[in-house]
């Protein structure tokens, strides 16, 4: 399915909930994208935590780049890549452990209040996170587009339900991971090849 792929111009990250542009996967990345050849533009916006902005964000950012993009979307950031897909000409989608119904973690944690772990602001989960994602609730389209790489120990979310809801996707899984997918430097000459960009054979992704 990536045979042949023309390399994508941009990468655009997009972290999970309360995470943060400098996540461990998202350094990774840029580190990546910096050694690939072509070399992409690599973007790693801060989302909010609350879905409607962090929404609004994703799409600011994605109508401002030009040429081809690939996104990839950790958790909650993978609710955010397959509504780029379904909204905008997004060339090629990765997601990484993908909350794929964010509505029911939503709803099941109403309530919770929350710290941020880079800033420190204290949040709570209330109604206005289960409207927003219901308004972002749609039809999965364009999965031929997409690769997921899965952990089978995942204790947030469950893989069986992104093995179901993304039929048609290029999945990876990998045996007794979880959800930090610690095999995730590992994967990172597929997820790039994905995109049509090679790393060369010595990339070390620890600096």
């Amino acid at each position: 399915m990536i045979d042949h792929v023309k390399a994508v111009d941009n990468v655009l990250y997009l972290h999970g909930f309360n995470s943060h542009p400098g996540s461990a996967k998202a350094e990774l990345t840029r580190r990546a994208c910096e050694q690939a050849r072509p070399q992409p533009r690599f973007i790693v916006p801060a989302l909010s935590h609350h879905p409607g902005p962090a929404w609004e964000t994703a799409q600011e950012v994605m109508s401002s780049l030009r040429g081809r993009t690939m996104v990839i979307g950790s958790s909650m950031g993978g609710f955010l890549a397959m509504g780029l897909a379904r909204t905008h000409d997004v060339e090629r989608v990765v997601l990484i452990n993908p909350a794929v119904d964010p509505l029911q973690i939503a709803l099941a944690r109403m309530g919770s209040e929350i710290e941020h772990v880079e800033t420190g602001e204290m949040f709570v989960i209330d109604e206005s996170y289960a409207t927003a994602l219901r308004e972002q609730q749609a039809e999965v389209v364009n999965t031929d587009r997409f690769l997921v790489l899965l952990g089978s120990e995942d204790e947030i979310l469950d893989y069986r339900q992104a093995l179901e809801m993304l039929e048609g996707s290029r999945f990876v899984i990998n045996e007794g991971d979880d959800h930090g997918l610690s095999r995730y430097p590992e994967l990172l000459s597929t997820v790039l090849a994905h995109g049509g960009l090679t790393l060369p054979e010595d990339f070390n992704p620890v600096p």
